[in-house]
């Protein structure tokens, strides 16, 4: 009978602590986690930034909060699907990336807080802000945007391929940001009396195609935007461009050089990622809504350029 007992009474302490650590489970805070591209726990340098920041505060999935990760893998035109989907696990807060997931966050909830990382456009031109210095309703951000910031880019363009005339911009045309840019880089590139050669590449089996057409347009350069989708392809472009001896720079952070790409020129959005969870998801967590909390936004453009690759393209080292 002794025996029993004990048996019981290990079975019922052992009931308590499964009951007690799914009571404590169920109590964490719910991070719904739509990212562009790259997957979870290992992540794109980008969100691992985010979730970086997030750590240095305490807050760790599965210890003080619960992340419901989905990631489009390039896919823009997923991030509604996605976005939905962790609104129906019951998350307490969204955070996405991109400007299309920011837009499919904005259409699905208007009561869930809502964290948009690496929206492309000015917040508050497209309507997402009234002012930069506060968030709207239940939405706040971080942006790339920069009023001279193709300007800046192109300079820098120049100074990696001196006498550049003819310039390929790689883009999506299924992406509504990157048609947009585009025309920016046509107006930029017409005032300097450059000639711009659009490159269409919705996924990496266009890439062929389009390096085919910078080749027969006399390319000297070429330029990818930012992007999920482009940083989702970003080793085949690197890739191609080796292969196909067409320079392609991106204006995508992420390893692009590390993969053998030549140089990425545009934000540096790594370390905006880690202070929107520093400055933005931490204090959202401690109760303060969007609407008292300021966006996150860039103040220049940076190029890093793999010199031992610059080489090869004949491009100028930058030291």
């Amino acid at each position: 009978m002794k025996k029993y007992s004990r048996i019981a009474v290990v079975a019922h302490a052992l009931l308590w602590v499964a009951t007690t650590a799914s009571a404590q489970e169920a109590k964490l805070p719910r991070i719904g986690f739509v990212a562009g591209a790259g997957g979870y726990p290992k992540m794109a340098v980008t969100n691992q930034a985010f979730f970086d920041g997030l750590a240095a505060s305490d807050f760790v999935d599965g210890r003080t909060v619960r992340v419901v990760f989905r990631t489009a893998e390039g896919d823009m035109s997923q991030m509604p699907r996605l976005v939905n989907e962790v609104l129906a696990a019951g998350v307490d807060y969204v955070v996405v990336s991109t400007s299309p997931g920011c837009a499919a966050a904005k259409n699905a909830t208007t009561t869930v807080p809502i964290l948009c990382i690496s929206v492309q456009e000015d917040p508050v031109a497209v309507g997402l802000a009234t002012t930069l210095a506060q968030g709207k309703g239940n939405l706040i951000g971080v942006h790339s945007y920069l009023p001279d910031g193709v300007k800046q880019q192109l300079a820098m363009l120049k100074s990696l391929k001196p006498g550049l005339h003819t310039l390929g911009v790689l883009f999506n045309p299924r992406n509504d940001t990157h048609v947009r840019v585009l025309s920016e880089w046509q107006s930029a590139v017409a005032k300097e009396g450059l000639v711009i050669v659009p490159l269409a590449a919705s996924a990496s089996t266009d890439l062929d195609e389009a390096l085919s057409r910078a080749k027969a347009s006399k390319v000297q350069l070429a330029i990818g935007l930012l992007g999920a989708d482009t940083y989702a392809m970003r080793k085949e472009i690197a890739e191609i461009a080796t292969s196909r001896d067409l320079p392609i720079v991106m204006d995508t952070p992420g390893g692009y050089t590390q993969l053998g790409g030549v140089a990425t020129i545009g934000v540096d959005i790594v370390p905006l990622y880690r202070k929107s969870a520093v400055e933005q998801m931490v204090p959202m967590l401690k109760g303060i809504p969007p609407s008292q909390i300021a966006w996150i936004g860039p103040t220049k453009v940076t190029m890093n350029v793999n010199n031992e690759v610059a080489k090869r393209f004949g491009l100028q080292q930058i030291r």
